[in-house]
């Protein structure tokens, strides 16, 4: 079950960080998170390691459907290196994973292979 909760965990994050950062002709659509004010695993890394003049940027930036503003949030997400956090994330949680499904006795464990073979450092 750890299993499945994890990956259930995970699968969505990467599809929230392709939407941000990925090439439309890649992912086949326009991320617009940032715009429609999703509660996405970006915007709360965010909120937990901004500073005050980093939350304001935010606040009046997320949410907004302006270019300039879209640029700006996605700035400060450079600033605060969400990226390189998501893919220390993503490993973590790949290693994780994998430690999971050596305990696994019981059962066949290809198919959780193969799902997470599907998901684990995807580009679309």
């Amino acid at each position: 079950m750890s299993i499945l909760i994890r990956s259930s965990i995970i699968h969505p994050t990467i599809t929230l960080m392709q939407d941000c950062y990925g090439a439309p002709e890649v992912i086949g659509k326009i991320g617009t998170d940032i715009q429609d004010k999703k509660c996405s695993w970006l915007v709360v890394q965010a909120l937990s390691k901004a500073n005050a003049s980093q939350r304001a940027i935010l606040e009046n930036n997320y949410g907004q459907n302006d270019a300039q503003k879209v640029a700006a949030v996605k700035q400060l997400y450079a600033e605060l290196q969400l990226e390189d956090v998501f893919k220390q994330y993503e490993e973590q949680s790949y290693l994780e994973i994998k430690n999971l499904l050596k305990e696994v006795r019981d059962m066949p464990t290809e198919v959780f292979e193969f799902l997470l073979r599907k998901i684990y450092k995807r580009a679309k």
